[in-house]
């Protein structure tokens, strides 16, 4: 699948097969987080990889919105340096480059907001000088999901060299 065929098709996945994943795919979702771009290059990120079956339970459990992060393959928990002016903006930067890579290789995700934050981070053994930004959940999608993402057309959102002038 090409780049672009990947974001075109990309979607949400919060259901999951017990199919396993290898360990070199799970590495080839953590370096398309790392080379992504950051500002001035300071790549203010720090990859947490989750695969161990019981660790990805007890995330689920401090997951208010990741129920399903128990049922994945493994987990990416995501921290940033906040002293880094562009820690949010970087930090997403590297998760949608894992989300995009791993829809190519067959692999469904989705960003995790409601977290126990402090809770995850402790029980990760991560310093607390370092920000949880987000949990990936990633895994062999459980159904063929298909059908069509509903978006704002084109001309509903962009326009031609100033605003209102609209794209033909």
């Amino acid at each position: 699948m090409d780049a672009l065929d990947a974001v075109i098709t990309k979607i949400e996945v919060r259901e999951f097969s017990p199919e396993e994943v290898p360990y070199d795919v799970q590495k080839k979702v953590l370096e398309a987080g790392r080379m992504a771009g950051s500002a001035y290059n300071r790549q203010p990120w720090v990859f947490i990889l989750i695969n161990d079956k019981d660790l990805l339970k007890k995330v689920a459990a401090l997951a208010t919105t990741g129920p399903y992060i128990s049922k994945a393959a493994f987990a990416v928990a995501v921290f940033v340096d906040p002293n880094n002016p562009f820690h949010i903006i970087d930090g997403t930067r590297a998760v949608q480059n894992m989300m995009i890579a791993a829809w190519s290789l067959g692999l469904g995700s989705v960003w995790v907001a409601g977290l126990e934050r402090e809770k995850i981070t402790e029980l990760l053994k991560v310093p607390n000088n370092l920000y949880l930004l987000t949990i990936i959940p990633f895994g062999k999608p459980a159904k063929n999901f298909k059908g069509k993402k509903r978006r704002k057309s084109l001309k509903e959102i962009a326009y031609l060299n100033y605003y209102g002038n609209t794209l033909k």
